[in-house]
């Protein structure tokens, strides 16, 4: 019988065909010959419950459930097929409910603001380079914007019943009290403000497309974005050569540790046009060609069904391997625990082979400029708008000397109460 896992049980750990297995089938479409090798592999997997389980927890049973259904003589009980449809048939509905919140924002909040955007990753990828976009599932929105264009868009997304999430004390609060000046103080110190829609679903809004390097410009992807037609409307998206250099860096920064991040390097390999050799002209002037040839050879080291047992030394895109399926036990405390043991170097290089693509003292800077300071201390800092710079130095400080974000108010209001007492001799 196979079961949904559940929050309290442990993760099943794969055996090495189990994940060769799981590698292979997680995009939307298997060739003749992956056909062939999944055949060779499927006598060998003895526990189907954790295949499914973590497919699902990986987000590709939707697209595993149907390459395995059509492969001719599969031989599978209607058992297994019937429990993997049932949980593929829930995240599917949960894509389903993302999108109509992906096309109520984008109507609702982004064209009416007119202001320049693109999208990047999740429905954008989904749309563009996959055969049905329900099969890539995804838990966010990214989008795009100039930094100057933040405050429009926010306050029009506010007006239609949007509610704020983020790195700064706001959660709870109902966005439309926040006065214009509050606003432009969350976005101040808001690298990435999170836009949550009526349906519940996050907007991440960008102003760089990766904070913690600045290697992508903005002003380059707006003006290259091009548009194309997602469900009968007209949206913009960044350019396919930039969307798959980022991905390739986002991913590994991240270990791969979603399975739906190998599907994305397959959907942009297989599309009819893909500029492979102007993939890595891109990334050789970013500084990341490193990063980029490793996902090129992690993806035809997962389409050939391969596992890190199999090779008889080590690489680049063989390290991406080893750790996408040392994350297949785990979700994100895993992830980061082992980032962590990695000494991940400013959040984002974690192998000896990446190339370190800007200076260490811009990297030690944008991880200074990303440090969050308590909302409620920076607000009570005088000096309005035009000393956001100092006052942000002055929260930051406080922050370093008095400890944690919600113990700097209490000793602030500490010293204030101990000044004002009166005298006594």
């Amino acid at each position: 019988m196979i079961t949904k896992q559940s929050e309290e049980s442990s993760p099943a750990v794969l055996s090495p065909e189990e994940a060769r297995l799981l590698l292979l089938v997680s995009r939307p479409a298997l060739s003749s010959s992956q056909q062939e090798l999944a055949m060779t592999l499927l006598p060998q997997i003895r526990d189907w419950n954790g295949f499914t389980t973590t497919a699902y927890r990986k987000f590709v049973l939707p697209m595993a459930f149907g390459n395995l259904k059509r492969l001719p003589g599969h031989g599978l009980s209607g058992d297994i097929l019937g429990h993997m449809r049932v949980l593929s048939l829930t995240l599917s509905t949960m894509t389903l409910h993302r999108l109509a919140a992906f096309d109520w924002f984008h109507s609702q909040c982004v064209l009416p603001s007119n202001v320049s955007y693109a999208y990047f990753k999740g429905p954008a990828l989904a749309s563009c380079f996959y055969p049905d976009p329900t099969l890539r599932f995804f838990r966010d929105v990214d989008l795009i914007v100039r930094k100057e264009d933040r405050p429009a868009l926010l306050r029009r997304a506010i007006s239609q019943g949007c509610n704020l999430s983020g790195h700064v004390l706001v959660d709870g609060k109902d966005a439309k009290s926040l006065s214009a000046s509050e606003l432009e103080d969350f976005l101040y110190l808001t690298m990435v403000p999170h836009i949550i829609t009526p349906q519940g679903v996050e907007i991440e809004m960008h102003s760089e497309m990766d904070s913690h390097t600045s290697l992508f410009k903005t002003e380059t992807l707006l003006k290259n974005s091009r548009e194309v037609m997602i469900r009968n409307s007209p949206v913009r998206v960044i350019p396919d050569t930039d969307h798959f250099v980022f991905i390739c860096y986002h991913h590994t920064r991240h270990l791969w540790s979603k399975l739906n991040w190998i599907a994305d390097l397959d959907a942009f390999c297989n599309k009819p046009g893909f500029d492979r050799e102007g993939a890595l002209r891109l990334a050789r002037e970013l500084k990341i060609e490193s990063t980029v040839e490793a996902s090129l050879d992690l993806h035809e080291l997962a389409s050939t069904g391969r596992h890190p047992s199999d090779l008889e030394r080590p690489t680049p895109g063989g390290d991406l391997l080893q750790v996408c399926l040392r994350t297949l036990n785990g979700d994100v405390p895993l992830e980061w625990k082992l980032r962590r043991a990695m000494n991940q170097r400013a959040s984002v290089l974690s192998f000896d082979w990446q190339n370190t693509p800007i200076p260490n003292w811009r990297l030690f800077w944008l991880r200074l400029r990303k440090m969050e300071v308590n909302y409620d201390v920076f607000q009570r800092i005088p000096g309005g708008p035009r000393y956001r710079n100092l006052r942000f130095g002055c929260a930051l400080a406080l922050r370093l000397l008095l400890g944690s974000p919600s113990a700097i108010w209490r000793r602030v209001q500490q010293r204030l109460q101990i000044a004002q007492r009166p005298v006594t001799k």
